[in-house]
């Protein structure tokens, strides 16, 4: 019997201690009140805190101006880059090719190309190009 009750106790002892090293970085760094903010956001507010803010009223800019389905090039985010390929998973069904109808210019003020004019226009850094036909 008290084999069994200090059994119990050790186990309960043991899930207490377990739980305040699971719980006590969250309080400790402060990232429970994010999680909270986290998940108060709708799916939209989600996305912008995780992809970023300016990056995703972007590609929600270039999503609206945009018909479905066209090609497309993004300018002023490094190639195969974490931000590079959220853009290409946001923007989908569009297909990004090396010669497309638009050019999306990402946080570039002047960017020169033949052949090309403006479409669309964010401010001053995000804009889109059009293939001129």
């Amino acid at each position: 019997m008290k084999k069994r009750i200090f059994v119990r106790v050790a186990l309960t002892v043991w899930v207490i201690i377990w739980a305040v090293f699971l719980v006590r970085p969250y309080f400790k760094k402060g990232l429970l009140d994010r999680y909270i903010s986290l998940a108060k956001l709708s799916t939209e507010g989600k996305r912008g805190y995780v992809t970023g803010e300016e990056l995703y009223s972007f590609i929600k800019f270039c999503k609206e101006s945009v018909k479905e389905p066209s090609t497309y090039r993004i300018e002023g985010l490094e190639k195969d880059s974490i931000e590079h390929r959220r853009f290409k998973y946001y923007i989908y069904p569009n297909i990004e090719e090396k010669i497309p109808e638009y050019i999306f210019i990402y946080k570039t003020k002047y960017y020169p190309q033949n052949g090309y004019k403006e479409f669309s226009r964010m401010n001053d850094e995000n804009y889109i190009l059009r293939k001129m036909n």
